[in-house]
């Protein structure tokens, strides 16, 4: 039937890589919206995509794929914002200083 939407709940027993594709454009934005960065928003979905094929044969059908691969993007999300703040942060230091060495005075 012509303009007919994709079935995007697709049953366990049928879901594919190519199911898991369907959902790429709504978990980029899910991803971007908890990330604020495109590029970690597209590193988040494929590692969702990654995640999501590993575990395909033990998804259960007991909620959709889309809300199986969203719960899937939350962890990898929080996982990232995780990473953020155990990384460490350049420091800025005050005036005198310039590439790392102190600046000489006169």
């Amino acid at each position: 039937m012509a303009g007919t939407a994709p079935n995007l709940d697709i049953q366990p027993t049928r879901a594919s890589a190519r199911d898991l594709e369907l959902h790429r454009a709504a978990l980029t934005g899910h991803c971007y919206r908890m990330l604020g960065s495109a590029a970690e928003a597209d590193d988040a979905v494929q590692e969702t995509m990654v995640r999501a094929w590993r575990a395909l044969e033990r998804f259960e059908g007991r909620s959709s794929l889309r809300t199986w691969l969203t719960r899937i993007a939350t962890r990898v999300c929080l996982d990232a914002l995780a990473d953020r703040t155990r990384r460490g942060r350049p420091v800025e230091l005050g005036p005198g200083w310039t590439s790392g060495r102190r600046a000489s005075s006169g």
